[in-house]
């Protein structure tokens, strides 16, 4: 990750993350223009301001220090900036009708409730031109697959914050196996699984974040979607 601080020296970047993570929606959009404004890429905004925001949510998620209250004014927060500045400010170049892309399966996998990295993901997914089915929280593998042959998707992407679904992530490309869906990429994401390798989640994919995911896409990352 970039030094924000040298970055754009005249503002804190840390002030957007908090602003997001205490629900501050209105504070947030203004901070994330004004960074655009003085320099900033539009890639750091996002990994200074709502990524940031995010891992500090989903560490409070996993330590039980947290309250409904606070996850859905942060994810209002969170999605603002993300529509009333990310997407006014993309530039998606290789961005094309949304029929000419594949269609990709996402959702947040079963035992999990939190959803506002996976909301960001299917925004920018559909700013790239995906056509995206978003299945929601706490779904069950066997669900994706259902919906992959449903929808003939070529992606699925499977979002969790909390290491003990680790087990129920494995089962998704395992049941994809069976279906005779092995050319369907199965891809994951979320902040406990940026530390893992593909073939322990047995998948095709880790992203790091949303960015890292285009890229992949893209053919980017030296690896081929």
């Amino acid at each position: 990750m970039k030094d924000f601080g040298s970055e754009v020296p005249m503002v804190n970047t840390d002030e957007l993350a908090i602003a997001i993570a205490k629900g501050e929606n209105i504070e947030a959009v203004a901070l994330a223009q004004k960074l655009l404004d003085l320099g900033l890429d539009l890639e750091t905004m996002v990994e200074a301001g709502p990524t940031k925001a995010l891992e500090s949510l989903s560490n409070k998620c996993n330590t039980d220090e947290f309250c409904l209250l606070e996850i859905l004014l942060a994810g209002r927060a969170m999605m603002d900036v993300m529509e009333q500045v990310v997407s006014r400010h993309a530039d998606f170049s290789a961005m094309v009708e949304a029929q000419n892309r594949p269609s990709f399966v996402l959702g947040t996998i079963k035992g999990d409730m939190h959803d506002l990295g996976k909301n960001v993901v299917a925004m920018m997914l559909k700013l790239e031109g995906y056509h995206v089915i978003d299945l929601g929280k706490d779904v069950e593998p066997a669900k994706f697959i259902q919906v992959a042959v449903k929808e003939q998707a070529s992606f699925i992407g499977v979002s969790s914050l909390i290491t003990t679904t680790i087990p129920a992530i494995k089962q998704v490309r395992a049941l994809a196996t069976q279906a005779g869906l092995d050319h369907i990429k199965v891809l994951a994401g979320g902040a406990v699984l940026r530390q893992a390798e593909p073939h322990h989640l047995n998948v095709d994919f880790v992203a790091q974040n949303v960015f890292h995911l285009l890229r992949y896409l893209r053919g980017e990352c030296g690896e081929k979607p």
